[in-house]
């Protein structure tokens, strides 16, 4: 066997230790160039999805004006003129149309037609198409208005009065007001984003919107829409371009927002690869020659390279050190490059995992900070309950004390007793608010007494660094409205201001008359004020720039329902650096003095001797005294412990002239369910119901039921069964 020469072997060292690192290099390659490739495809999904919620705020806002008109109360009581007006206010001019049309489709009235215009057109959409669609609100497909020369859409919601619809409502705009979503998105010059509707009819479009609003996409990107709610896939742009295409369709309102990018651009890291891997071959034939060529003298630039390649297999840093030959220096740049972009991609995939970890543990915070919210609203909501049971038999029980111990009636521990029972009444009832179960209970407020009182408990919460004012000019009429919810929100603007001026300032809330049968409730600080950009976004439930833990985003939404629900508005102010200021309107109560305070209320007289009644209360405490003060007003009373039990002794033969039930027992019938079974079986047997949660008094009033209000005073107790006993012109039961 012949020795092998130097040159040879030298040969062979250098493609054992190159062919890998070529293989290497390749692999790199790859990997950054496919890692690049997922990337910039999560990044063309994301802006999809980005802009499908932009899309899908847009449109909500549009449902949100259209809701807050069907509440009119002119709908309430047909007043079409009235609501013609109210709705010019919302539609002003040809940008956008409002609608009332009949069930079956017939318009009624729209805002760029003059009221009692005949033959109108009938709408696109029947009351049973818009019944069927998810949330019972229809997002139109995009349709030329005539009137306007221009491409509009429309959201339509019914508007129901007592459970039932009994209109359509449509608030109409045009499809060019779309395009400031692209505005604010900010995409890159050549990626082309449209807005499609559920037809697949471009809507809007950030490029040529002119020459393709209007037009339907392509049956491929048809076809893809309808394979899944997002996705990525290869097509064509309506001009004939080749792209790659990422869509995300909205589920409630099915429209679709689609990127395109120009399939050179996304190219583009191919070629730069390919041109990379050119070169790193060039250099490697390079080596080759020189290590033929060189012989022994290139060992040591050889192991420089395999020490070299070792580092990069070790991922530690390679310096390009000067080996005496030029190609092997050259090959030492090109490692050494090889080594920082290993690394680099190496550190890239270990930020990306630290921050989808504090992604992760950040919405796993926010839904343990949900469900605390949620629990200690039922937890708080139950303990209301009780304590609105204690409350009340406490109540009836002093009730019995006045009657059966007249000498009592006016003694200072028998008014002791009353007033614990209010504060404890209003105590449950902020209870029940927070945890939105609490029914709106309006009363006349005279905000020349209240307000300062209001004032001087928010001094408090803003602390020493801050100036409180209150100013109340001394005409100010009186207001209908919640007072709980009312103080409410004085107390959440109270605490954005604070947040809004960390180093010190000045609150000043005051009142007056707004001349227009108003009155205005002005709350002014001088903090830092809001950017322009988030002036339209303040009112969203849910929005908030306050870090997690600090806010939940619910109290300027609080305020302006408030002012919403009382019939007025809420609006705000605001110069970036200088302050801001929100102004609470409210229907004024001309002449109508606020209440000063509850007088206790004196028993009458029993007048239902030979009446018998049902009485159906799980709490036995509450139903012994319950028992015994509709005892002292004649009536002979006989207990059931659940709404189950009082329909076995109806259904058995028991007869009685009067049902008065709770709502809320154990068992298959609640005291809703009893009601609706005594309608059916003794349509003729009065009931009055009992309750302390806004919802299930607002059911049962929407059955036409008389439902009290818990704790209730047992003389309202009692005028409610008289009331409904004389509606009835019932019998004694025999």
């Amino acid at each position: 066997m012949h020795p092998s020469t130097v040159r040879s072997r030298l040969l062979r060292l250098v493609l054992a230790f190159m062919v890998p690192m070529a293989v290497l290099a390749v692999g790199t390659i790859y990997y950054v160039y496919e890692e690049k490739q997922q990337q910039f495809e999560g990044s063309l999904g994301e802006a999809a999805r980005a802009l499908s919620l932009v899309v899908e705020r847009e449109i909500a806002r549009r449902e949100s004006i259209v809701r807050t008109l069907a509440q009119s109360p002119t709908l309430t009581d047909g007043d079409l003129t009235g609501f013609y007006q109210y709705a010019r206010t919302v539609a002003p001019d040809l940008s956008s149309v409002v609608v009332l049309a009949s069930m079956d489709g017939t318009q009624l009235l729209n805002t760029r037609r003059a009221f009692g215009t005949p033959n109108l057109p009938r709408t696109v959409y029947t009351g049973e198409q818009v019944l069927q669609a998810p949330r019972r609100v229809l997002v139109s497909d995009v349709y030329f208005a005539p009137l306007g020369g221009q491409y509009s859409f429309a959201v339509t919601v019914p508007v129901e009065r007592g459970g039932s619809p009994r209109y359509l409502l449509s608030y109409a705009g045009y499809a060019s007001a779309l395009q400031n979503v692209f505005d604010d998105q900010k995409l890159p010059a050549n990626w082309v984003a449209s807005v499609v509707d559920a037809k697949g009819v471009v809507v809007a479009r950030n490029r040529d919107a002119g020459k393709y609003v209007g037009q339907p996409v392509s049956e491929r990107l048809r076809s893809q829409i309808g394979k899944g709610q997002s996705g990525i896939f290869d097509s064509q742009a309506l001009d004939g371009s080749d792209i790659l295409a990422a869509f995300s369709t909205e589920a409630d309102y099915g429209w679709t927002v689609v990127i395109g990018v120009p399939r050179a651009q996304v190219g583009s890291g191919a070629m730069a690869a390919a041109r990379f891997a050119a070169v790193a071959a060039l250099l490697l034939f390079a080596a080759l020659w020189a290590a033929a060529r060189m012989g022994r003298g290139l060992v040591r630039p050889v192991l420089q390279a395999q020490d070299a390649a070792e580092r990069i297999a070790r991922a530690e840093p390679v310096e390009a050190r000067p080996t005496g030959l030029a190609e092997m220096d050259t090959v030492m740049r090109v490692l050494a490059d090889t080594s920082r972009a290993v690394r680099g991609a190496n550190e890239e995939m270990h930020e990306r995992v630290r921050a989808a970890l504090a992604e992760a543990e950040k919405a796993h915070q926010a839904v343990l900070q949900n469900q605390r919210l949620e629990a200690l609203g039922q937890l708080t909501g139950g303990v209301a309950h009780d304590f609105n049971n204690l409350l009340m038999v406490v109540s009836n029980y002093t009730h019995l004390l006045r009657a059966r111990r007249p000498e009592l009636a006016g003694t200072q521990e028998v008014a002791g007793i009353e007033r614990a029972v209010s504060t404890g009444t209003k105590l449950t009832r902020q209870l029940l608010a927070f945890a939105r179960r609490q029914p709106v209970r309006p009363e006349p407020l005279d905000l020349r007494v209240r307000l300062p009182e209001i004032a001087s408990l928010l001094k408090a919460s803003l602390g020493s660094r801050i100036t409180l004012t209150c100013e109340v000019e001394g005409d100010t009429a009186a207001i209908l409205v919640d007072p709980a919810e009312f103080e409410l929100a004085l107390i959440n603007l109270a605490v954005n201001a604070r947040d809004a001026m960390p180093e010190g300032g000045s609150l000043r809330v005051g009142a007056r008359n707004a001349g227009d049968g108003r009155v205005c409730v002005d709350v002014a600080d001088s903090g830092k004020g809001i950017p322009p950009e988030l002036m339209e976004k303040v009112f969203d439930p849910f929005f908030t720039t306050k870090p997690v833990g600090h806010g939940t985003g619910l109290g300027l939404s609080q305020v302006y329902g408030l002012a919403r629900q009382a019939g007025g508005d809420a609006r705000i102010e605001s110069v970036e650096g200088q302050g801001t200021r929100v102004l609470l309107l409210f229907p004024a109560l001309d002449g109508v003095q606020a209440a000063a305070g509850e007088s206790p209320v004196q028993a009458p007289a029993p007048t239902h001797a030979g009446r018998t009644l049902l009485l159906v209360e799980d709490n036995a405490e509450l139903a012994a005294v319950t028992s015994q003060v509709l005892q002292s007003a004649g009536f002979a009373v006989t207990r059931a412990e659940s709404g189950d039990a009082a329909r076995r002794l109806l259904a058995g033969g028991s007869r009685f002239d009067i049902v008065l039930s709770d709502v809320r027992m154990p068992g298959e019938l609640d005291g809703i369910a009893l009601a609706r079974w005594l309608r059916e079986h003794h349509p003729a047997l009065p009931v009055v119901l009992m309750t302390g949660y806004s919802a299930e008094l607002a059911q049962a009033r929407g059955l036409g039921l008389q439902v009290l209000p818990k704790p209730s005073a047992p003389a309202a107790l009692l005028e409610a069964l008289a009331r409904e006993l004389r509606g009835t012109a019932a019998e004694p039961a025999g």
